[in-house]
């Protein structure tokens, strides 16, 4: 009964061996930011136990503006990249995959960690679990970020990972998506084509970085379940434009909002 999930499937290059995977999660095991050998034993297992595909690193950050609230990964800078080399051969040791996920939280943080830098989002407006109230995203934020997830992404390709994974729902590029956070009246907010533009800006500069090889997903929601958010038929046409673009290689669904 089991036939199905224990098959072989092939995504891009890497073959799996089964179907059982891992989603990105952020176990607070970070050491300064870095993906130590505590971090990398607790995935190890998982290989070991025979899992086909292990994602790590969830909301990994990518900028200084982006700092960690929950004890996330770091790979704003090239310090990560050994770590990922050394992740990479302790995971694919056992005939697992291994992918990162990364983000820019957008106003889903705390200004007066890291670098003690205001939070940023598309539009002013409080965020209400960490009660930050960002600063507007002006165009040179807007190209900056853009540039630190295609850096981000190559970090990961360089350190030999299988691939990234770029989280949508909730954080920065999940923003810019809903109408319940992106009130701008610039080519980034209004119509959906704006909305888009800002993670397709994204995603069209990782894949400038990484090549078509490098496996690429994104996580999201296609639904916001609030009044006046992204609803199912919306996120049917984002789901497409996305398929369409061939910027990406899997699409990781969820529901809700933070």
């Amino acid at each position: 009964m089991y036939d199905a999930l224990l098959s072989s499937f092939r995504l891009k290059h890497l073959q799996l061996k089964n179907r059982i995977v891992s989603t990105a999660h952020s176990p607070g095991y970070a050491e300064d930011g870095m993906p130590g050998l505590r971090y990398q034993l607790y995935h190890e297992e998982k290989a070991k136990g025979g899992i086909a595909l292990t994602m790590f690193g969830g909301s990994s950050i990518i900028s200084p503006d982006s700092p960690p609230s929950f004890g996330q990964l770091d790979t704003s800078t090239d310090r990560v990249i050994p770590y990922f080399n050394e992740f990479a051969e302790r995971i694919h040791a056992h005939g697992a995959g291994l992918i990162c996920q990364l983000t820019h939280v957008g106003r889903r943080t705390h200004w007066q960690s890291g670098y003690w830098l205001p939070v940023v989002a598309p539009s002013p407006i409080r965020e209400p679990a960490h009660r930050s109230f960002p600063k507007m995203l002006e165009p040179a934020d807007i190209s900056r970020i853009i540039q630190d997830f295609g850096e981000a992404a190559s970090r990961c390709q360089q350190g030999d990972l299988d691939g990234c994974e770029i989280l949508v729902s909730g954080h920065l590029i999940g923003q810019f998506w809903t109408p319940l956070i992106n009130k701008r009246h610039d080519h980034y907010g209004g119509s959906l084509d704006n909305r888009l533009r800002f993670g397709l800006e994204v995603l069209t500069e990782i894949r400038r970085r990484v090549g078509q090889e490098f496996i690429v997903g994104i996580r999201f929601s296609v639904d916001d379940m609030a009044e006046g958010g992204i609803q199912y038929d919306e996120a049917l046409e984002i789901t497409q434009r996305h398929v369409d673009s061939g910027l990406v290689d899997y699409l990781n669904i969820v529901c809700g909002n933070n």
